[in-house]
């Protein structure tokens, strides 16, 4: 039997490749050759995901990042955080979020801004003063952000602050303080009834003579001398409802000269009855951030609590004269984050 003539290697390939083309011009395969395994892969781009349909909207943007997150602490360290703004500069800005929420925009928030593990600055009287760590994140109420659960690292020697703000390591200092003591002194206490009464005259405010403090305490100033931040109401309480008849609230926050005595840089004065529904303030806590300086309140409106913001002027550092200052930043009343963070803690 006469057998076929052996083709040279190379003519074989010439003739057997157009065909392997052939075969694998269109999808990806493994081939077995001369006792070997050839891959071949696709060249051409992945197919796009599908577009949505039309006339279905994009999902809703996230806020710009960073963001500001407020804490509350109990004995522990354990306690829990929840976005209050988004820090634009030296300012800060309203959080955008989409009414009614969808469940996709809050699971993006949380894998976004809640990642479990994630360390956040712990800020105290504007200073570092730890880290707290994110837990789990949850959403407990309707086209609200979520709030989650932290716990906070503290060197030695710092107690837990029940109320502080978490930045990004980023924004806050590496070096770790420690914040004031909060107890006002023997001379606040006795200059801070002389100063309410004048800043309630001056307003034209009746029977200046009765206001009652309802707080006082000693903040942190950008000097040696501490400020003095206070509330003085007239005929009313900082619990929500309303007040008992004609009332007035005053909130300042004054500094100390030490020629000129206690000298107001922010002071809020409110004159309401019944009808209009009680309006009154009550000393937070500060940061500084990108060089302006936040100082916040707790607002109480009516039968509603939020935090409101006012930034000191750019040479706070320097000014002791009255300087005008208003409030530039406040929270929804839909979702007040001191309330968020009780129910949580209570939950």
């Amino acid at each position: 039997m006469i057998g076929m003539p052996k083709r040279p290697t190379a003519q074989v390939l010439r003739l057997a490749l157009p065909a392997l083309a052939l075969l694998l011009a269109s999808a990806a395969c493994e081939v077995q050759w001369g006792g070997g395994r050839l891959a071949f892969e696709d060249p051409s781009p992945p197919e796009p995901e599908p577009a949505a349909e039309e006339g279905e909207p994009a999902p809703a943007p996230l806020p710009e990042a960073p963001l500001l997150y407020l804490v509350r602490l109990g004995g522990a360290g354990q306690g829990h955080l929840a976005a209050i703004a988004r820090i634009a500069g030296d300012s800060l800005a309203p959080l955008e979020f989409p009414t009614p929420m969808p469940e996709e925009f809050t699971e993006r928030f949380e894998r976004a801004f809640l990642p479990a593990g994630r360390e956040l600055a712990l800020v105290v009287g504007g200073k570092r003063i730890g880290s707290v760590v994110v837990g789990e994140p949850a959403s407990d109420r309707a086209n609200c952000l979520s709030v989650a659960s932290v716990q906070a690292i503290l060197p030695p020697g710092i107690s837990v602050p029940e109320i502080g703000f978490a930045v990004p390591l980023e924004l806050s200092p590496v070096r770790i303080g420690r914040a004031i003591d909060r107890r006002p002194s023997n001379r606040m206490v006795t200059f801070g009834p002389v100063l309410a009464e004048q800043l309630l005259r001056a307003e034209g405010v009746a029977r200046p003579f009765l206001a009652q403090r309802m707080a006082l305490e000693a903040v942190a100033g950008p000097d040696t001398l501490l400020e003095m931040a206070a509330t003085y109401l007239i005929n009313d309480s900082l619990a929500p409802g309303p007040p008992r008849g004609d009332a007035a609230s005053l909130f300042f926050l004054a500094r100390r000269d030490p020629t000129r005595g206690y000298l107001p840089v922010w002071r809020e004065v409110r004159t309401y009855g019944t009808a209009e529904g009680k309006e009154a303030f009550a000393y937070l806590e500060w940061l500084k951030l990108n060089g302006s300086r936040f100082d916040f309140v707790k607002a109480v409106r009516g039968s509603n609590e939020g935090l409101s913001a006012s930034r000191a002027p750019e040479d706070w550092r320097s000014r002791l004269s009255l300087t005008e200052r208003r409030f530039m930043w406040t929270e929804p009343p839909e979702c007040p984050t001191l309330e968020l963070l009780t129910e949580a803690i209570s939950g």
